[in-house]
């Protein structure tokens, strides 16, 4: 029972994590590229977030000690390595949790009614005390959170369905092609919260790979049913938070309960990766725990202070450049994993190709966004 009890404390840790702010972004960026590209891109990137989470569960489970992404490349890449390691995923993180302020912070102020940066203040302060209390108290509240989380959708989803409008499905233009890979990217990565899911479950592989596979399986169906509501009710009226453009068709009450779904799946998310950045001060940088505290905690909100508060931008450049250099970084981290620990023989012939394909879809990513980021590309 208590096995049992702590595999569904981790499904609804790696759920709740992945489900976050980047999910009331797909709608917008849906009906930019079309709703049937925003489908190519959930089944495209859904397979590589499998694949990325089940390398990075191969490396958590196969190295001694508590690390994260900048310790892992340390022992396997080198001291340069580490340090772009470092960067990258501490930027990536921060990025995140600074867009789960955003929008937490706006959708309690739209919920209960106030000024913005009084909600903002009182989500992190919550935020902050859970991360403070370590994985404890996270396991149990994500579950809750999740359970309330998946009434909502269904809730939302039964209220909506008469009001989508097919043809709303089929708008969309070619020229944003690209526009969703950064937003999808970052709905459905992951990997950050791996090392969590490994303490919990004490290593067991065969677990952590169940999670892995069915958690990102029901954040891709939840995301196109978000998605297709979205859209399909609110069509080219769709806004950049997703919810604020239901409100005609729902009315206001249905458009609260939207917010408070809302606040739930950024709030998960929020706990989660702020308990991973902690430890990747903690055991990868030796810093002091109430130190580390401070810096994953803290850090966010001065970013939002100093006025970075546009989430979309913030997700999609997070996103395709600092997930994507995530991503390219667990695939050679892998690879040297698998030739020097696992088989110590030279490595297949698929594995070597399929690595290559990965690392170049992900490189050819970041180049993309950060040339439509400054308006090189349109």
């Amino acid at each position: 029972m208590k096995d049992r009890k702590t595999y569904w404390f981790a499904f609804a840790t790696f759920v709740g994590t992945i489900i976050g702010v980047g999910l009331f972004g797909l709608p917008y960026v849906g009906v930019k590229s079309g709703f049937w590209v925003l489908i190519f891109y959930f089944i495209l990137i859904g397979g590589l977030s499998i694949v990325m989470n089940l390398f990075y569960s191969t490396i958590a489970v196969h190295t001694k000690g508590l690390h994260r992404l900048p310790g892992y490349a340390a022992i396997y890449l080198g001291n340069r390595g580490k340090q772009i390691a470092f960067v990258v995923k501490t930027l990536a993180i921060f990025g995140a949790l600074l867009a789960y302020l955003i929008i937490g912070g706006q959708f309690l102020a739209s919920l209960l009614g106030g000024p913005v940066f009084l909600y903002t203040f009182i989500f992190f302060m919550l935020g902050a005390f859970l991360i403070w209390r370590d994985q404890k108290s996270v396991g149990p509240v994500e579950l809750i959170m999740l359970f309330l989380f998946v009434i909502v959708v269904i809730f939302l989803f039964i209220v909506g369905a008469r009001h989508i409008q097919p043809a709303h499905l089929m708008t969309g233009s070619r020229m944003h092609f690209f526009a969703p890979y950064g937003v999808v990217l970052f709905s459905l990565w992951g990997t950050s919260i791996v090392p969590e899911v490994k303490e919990m479950l004490k290593g067991n592989f065969g677990k952590i790979r169940k999670v892995i596979i069915w958690g990102i399986v029901t954040c891709v169906l939840i995301s196109v049913v978000f998605s297709l509501l979205v859209i399909g009710v609110s069509g080219v009226a769709t806004t950049d938070d997703a919810l604020s453009g239901l409100e005609g068709t729902f009315g206001s009450w249905v458009l609260k309960v939207g917010y408070f779904f809302g606040i739930i799946t950024v709030f998960t998310s929020f706990i989660a990766l702020g308990l991973t950045v902690k430890k990747i001060f903690w055991y990868d940088y030796n810093i002091p725990k109430r130190i580390g505290w401070a810096l994953a905690c803290f850090i966010p909100l001065v970013l939002f202070i100093l006025g970075m508060q546009n989430f979309i931008d913030v997700i999609s450049l997070t996103g395709a450049v600092m997930l994507g250099i995530d991503g390219i970084l667990v695939t050679l981290i892998y690879l040297k994993l698998r030739k020097k620990k696992l088989h110590k023989k030279p490595l297949s012939h698929g594995l070597r190709w399929g690595s290559a394909l990965i690392i170049l879809l992900l490189a050819a990513g970041v180049v993309l966004e950060i040339l439509y980021f400054f308006k090189i590309l349109t």
